[in-house]
């Protein structure tokens, strides 16, 4: 109901506003402290630049509580308000309640949202490719080398780019995820052969959910699967359902939406890093005083921080929660071969960008 309510909101800003694009909520946004705050109208307003009025932004996230992107929005909330005095504050709504991944991207770039915390590798799809190359699969090795990239130069080029891009979104700050695996459905797994552990000929023909992005459509196609984008919203019915065999995320995405359930067996290939951005509309951005942004600066580096170590604990409690919830882990015997069956989505880019892939292939970052 709530989807059927978001989509019809957007419908109606359309219809009414120019610049409009998002969605609605009859819900209560989460406060900082994970408690209901009272919907706020200054949110429909920018302010004056440098005026000095009380500023209320509203933060769409598409996950729950269990999340290290929402605890990291409860850092940015609490940590903004504390640094402007009560000037600015943010709202949270979470659970997608104001609308899916997509309306909300669309809702920043067009000023109907002030705040959301979008995936890197999408922003291709809406002008700031740059940035989208850290979705790039098998680019980086691990967590650690993703955060030490997002705390360099690099990471804050990336970040400017998007910026750079006028795409209509400003790019404040990481919120590292982690890495993005696959997990397959019972009926899946038996059609395979029950097998003990798992290889990239096994990919060849699976239906795999994948975001409606081209980077991880590509990436499935390089892996011999069939790419189905669906809605986030409805993947597990689909997994219930059969109409895919499997999908990819974060084992913690996994392990809180319950698609151990549905999905129960689990295939850690880490074939891209979950690159949170948060991104706030340029229009509103560029209405704040250079104090203001420094403040909102300062409390993404906060936001980024909790979202990092929050994630890092989460993901191991999760693994080890494995036998407990009934998942089988599937082991990668050949995870070489998924690598070099990648290689050919980095042959389309320009010199430029090719340069930009080695630096964050490197591992040395200044």
């Amino acid at each position: 109901m709530r989807k059927q309510i978001a989509a019809v909101a957007l419908a109606v800003c359309t219809a009414f506003s120019l610049a409009a694009c998002g969605s609605g909520s009859e819900s209560a946004p989460a406060s900082a402290d994970g408690g209901n705050a009272p919907a706020s109208k200054e949110a429909e307003a920018a302010p004056e630049k440098g005026n000095g009025e009380a500023i209320t932004l509203r933060w769409s996230e598409v996950n729950g509580e269990d999340y290290g992107a929402t605890v990291g929005a409860k850092e940015f909330a609490s940590k903004i308000e504390e640094l402007s005095g009560g000037q600015i504050k943010v709202e949270l709504y979470l659970n997608g309640t104001l609308g899916n991944e997509k309306e909300c991207m669309q809702g920043i770039q067009m000023g109907t949202l002030d705040i959301f915390r979008g995936n890197a590798s999408s922003l291709s799809n809406y002008g700031a490719e740059k940035i989208g190359l850290t979705g790039l699969p098998f680019l980086f090795k691990d967590m650690e080398q993703f955060e030490a990239m997002a705390k360099s130069s690099t990471g804050q080029k990336l970040l400017d780019s998007v910026d750079e891009a006028d795409c209509g979104y400003v790019a404040l700050g990481w919120l590292t995820e982690g890495p993005r695996h696959m997990f397959i459905t019972e009926n899946t797994y038996k059609k395979l052969g029950n097998p003990e552990t798992f290889s990239l000929d096994m990919m060849k023909g699976l239906k795999m959910r994948v975001p409606e992005t081209d980077l991880m459509v590509n990436t499935m196609k390089a892996l011999n699967a069939s790419a189905t984008p669906i809605a986030y919203s409805e993947l597990y019915t689909s997994l219930q359902s059969g109409v895919v065999d499997g999908a990819e995320n974060d084992v913690i995405n996994y392990m809180a939406n319950s698609y151990n359930e549905v999905a129960p067996y689990f295939i850690p290939d880490a074939h891209t890093f979950g690159c949170g951005v948060i991104l706030m509309n340029k229009d509103k951005w560029n209405s704040l005083t250079e104090e203001q942004q420094g403040w909102m600066k300062e409390a993404s580096e906060a936001a980024g921080k909790v979202c990092y170590e929050y994630n890092q604990k989460k993901i191991q409690e999760t693994f080890d929660s494995f036998e407990e919830k009934g998942v089988t882990r599937l082991e990668v015997s050949d995870l070489d071969k998924w690598s070099e069956a990648c290689q050919s989505i980095y042959e389309g880019y320009s010199e430029e960008n090719q340069a930009l892939i080695e630096e964050m292939r490197s591992g040395e970052y200044k």
